[in-house]
């Protein structure tokens, strides 16, 4: 046997007896030889960071909240293609449901003065979300819409709301002023114009929110792509609404 085959079995036989369950470690040496890394059976990634340490979005740390998405507020919308919001949007909440993270929905006016609820073609997708039903353009002014946030547990909030200057501006402000990390997805979102869209995410930014895309969710979600646990459906959700291909087709 040459040095090199030896010396990459050593390396080997000392990630597998790491990660054996028997040893009292959570890290698990990989060594890359000639550009191609060899992994212990079974192996699922490197170790899930503490969700009060990971400075990312996590399953977790996250919860996904989804404000005004109704059809007349949609309507309203001209920065955006509405096919491309929804599918977007789409993608958002189906990578939520893959990762178990907490959903809340709300609505505004809905039980007052009977207006469209939300776009059913989303809400259907998650119907384990919360459903909060308010009459304050601003969210974080519903003491049942806050209790909900709380109730999550969760310190980092994705939050898309139409229109992104009002709607979504208020309690996203809010949010980061009650200490909450909050993440907008910008092409989830839109209002009437470009300038009232980039009025509303530059009030956000200038409080703290972070923008992202909505993609990025998924990918800060899965983080490794040795844990197989959802894996093969948030490929589907990449396939199918960022990449827009037959998801029955291969990588």
């Amino acid at each position: 046997m040459s040095l090199l085959k030896t010396l990459m079995g050593a390396a080997f036989l000392t990630a597998a007896t790491i990660a054996s369950p028997s040893i009292a470690s959570d890290v698990t040496e990989i060594v890359t030889v000639n550009g191609v890394a060899s992994y212990p059976e079974g192996y699922q990634g490197t170790p899930v960071r503490a969700a009060d340490e990971d400075p990312f979005l996590s399953p977790t740390n996250s919860a996904l909240i989804l404000i005004d998405y109704q059809p007349p507020i949609l309507a309203g919308v001209r920065n955006i293609d509405h096919d491309e919001l929804i599918n977007n949007t789409t993608g958002l909440i189906k990578t939520a449901v893959i990762y178990d993270i907490p959903i809340i929905f709300s609505h505004v006016a809905v039980g007052l003065n009977g207006y469209a609820p939300m776009i059913e073609e989303l809400s259907k997708l998650a119907p384990n979300a919360v459903f909060i039903d308010r009459t304050n353009v601003n969210a974080w002014e519903e003491p049942e819409f806050v209790k909900a946030v709380e109730a999550t547990g969760r310190k980092k909030l994705i939050m898309g709301g139409l229109w992104t200057d009002v709607c979504l501006a208020y309690p996203a402000i809010e949010a980061e002023k009650a200490g909450y990390d909050v993440y907008v997805p910008e092409d989830t979102v839109g209002s009437f114009t470009q300038a009232s869209h980039e009025n509303g995410m530059r009030r956000m930014i200038a409080a703290g929110v972070e923008p992202i895309t909505w993609n990025v969710v998924p990918a800060e979600l899965q983080r490794d792509h040795a844990r197989t646990d959802n894996l093969k459906e948030v490929t589907r959700v990449f396939m199918e609404h960022l990449f827009k291909v037959d998801p029955d087709s291969s990588w």
